[in-house]
């Protein structure tokens, strides 16, 4: 594994402070760099209670939701309240209310008034309390950072966290949100834009330019977008990361079934090479790991289809077609890149030793994907742990402190050298 990911849905601060301790000591223990990042709740939108617990809804039967937060805790199969005050403004007649991930689908037929929408039970379903909501193809504005996020993130900074997944990121200004509230201390930080809706998705030019990266949270969207259309929309999302120089991560239900089965079905092992394929730099477990039986033996299969897949890659058609894409004139540092994999081609080289404290030349080399390791020698743990999620790249920490700033570079090339032989 490269990176943990610690949900803040769940848990509390004392909770995910012990994932940290546990987590930085195995790392120090095997001399391996594990990144650490923080998956924001986000701004979500909720059922309230119901009386009694639970409300069993009936096929074709007539209901009503309010965003009146008198019935917040009188909910009942004929009426039940939803936390977004502006739900009547931006559903419409003949637009649908996704409950629950989805189970349950109301279709809303008029306006009461201005906070209750009169909807039919489209199927059976009985729903509890604090359920989740979706409204597909509505444009929500809820913003992107909730109080919550902002302790969270804040406990990210103080803890050092490397990454930052955002969740629920619908335009570049909420990737800014993000970052204000990351502060000056996190300005290091990495924030990858989790792509839930079918806003982010429209979007997606302005949020990778805006971010340091992309997710494909492929449940959310799933709920979202009509399930047909996630595979498009993967392919499109990573080829648009691909072509930025920005990582991508492919995330939900990957490896689903071995969160009770030792072994993976054959759809779930093509969905994962697929990934692969699509160009996707990381690919992510979730239940499987956080609260399944065999999450050894899943990160093992992961590993070992992820190798395979890439072994039936010709990264030669890869890096043409990704600079037949890019801008002419490029700049100076993304010629001197291209041109550096370009070379590896030329001379069969084994290994390229990039040196970079911020990451972005390793990302950059990264980019057009030579058929060789990335050896990234960099002076910032931090950078070493951050390029776990760019595909190709291994870092190596350059104790910068026995040398100044600009001298040096010869033992760091070096010790780059050192250690590709040592890989092989």
């Amino acid at each position: 594994m490269s990176v943990v990911r610690m949900d803040f849905s769940h848990g509390s601060h004392e909770y995910h402070q012990t994932t940290i301790n546990n987590v930085r000591q195995a790392a120090a223990e095997l001399g391996v760099n594990i990144a650490i990042a923080l998956d924001t709740k986000g701004p979500e939108i909720r059922t309230g209670l119901f009386v009694g617990g639970v409300a069993v809804m009936e096929k074709d039967a007539t209901c009503y939701v309010t965003t009146d937060p008198a019935f917040s805790d009188k909910g009942t199969k004929d009426k039940f309240y939803i936390d977004y005050a502006n739900l009547p403004k931006v559903v419409s007649p003949g637009g649908y209310i996704y409950i629950d991930d989805g189970i349950l689908i109301l279709q809303v037929q008029s306006h009461e008034d201005e906070q209750t929408l009169k909807c039919t039970v489209t199927n059976a379903h009985t729903i509890s309390d604090r359920r989740g909501v979706n409204l597909p193809g509505c444009d929500v504005d809820l913003p992107a950072v909730s109080p919550k996020d902002c302790a969270d993130l804040q406990f990210g900074v103080e803890q050092g966290v490397d990454i930052i997944f955002a969740s629920f990121i619908r335009s570049a200004e909420q990737v800014v949100e993000v970052r204000k509230a990351l502060g000056a201390k996190g300005g290091d930080i990495m924030v990858i834009c989790k792509i839930e809706n079918h806003q982010g998705v429209q979007n997606i030019d302005s949020i990778i330019e805006e971010s340091d990266g992309i997710m494909v949270a492929r449940g959310d969207l799933g709920v979202e977008i009509p399930a047909e259309k996630v595979v498009v929309a993967q392919k499109i999302l990573i080829s648009k990361c691909n072509v930025a120089g920005k990582p991508v991560i492919c995330a939900t239900q990957m490896l689903e079934s071995m969160t009770y089965n030792p072994r993976p079905t054959r759809a779930e092992v093509s969905d994962v090479a697929n990934a692969v394929f699509n160009g996707a730099d990381c690919v992510m477990l979730s239940g499987e790991t956080a609260k399944g039986k065999y999450p050894n033996g899943v990160v093992q299969y992961m590993a070992r289809i992820c190798l395979e897949a890439q072994s039936a890659i010709n990264e030669y058609v890869f890096f043409n077609s990704i600079k037949k894409l890019q801008p002419i004139p490029m700049s100076v540092e993304e010629a001197v890149c291209s041109s550096a994999v370009n070379s590896v081609y030329e001379t069969k080289a084994k290994a390229l030793v990039v040196l970079s404290n911020t990451g972005r030349s390793a990302r950059l080399v990264a980019k057009y994907r030579p058929n060789c390791p990335i050896v990234c020698v960099t002076t910032r743990l931090q950078t070493c742990r951050q390029l776990n999620i760019t595909q190709g790249v291994e870092s190596v920490f350059f104790d910068a402190d026995r040398l100044g700033h600009d001298e040096g570079k010869e033992d760091r090339v070096a010790t780059g050298v050192e250690f590709a032989k040592s890989r092989g």
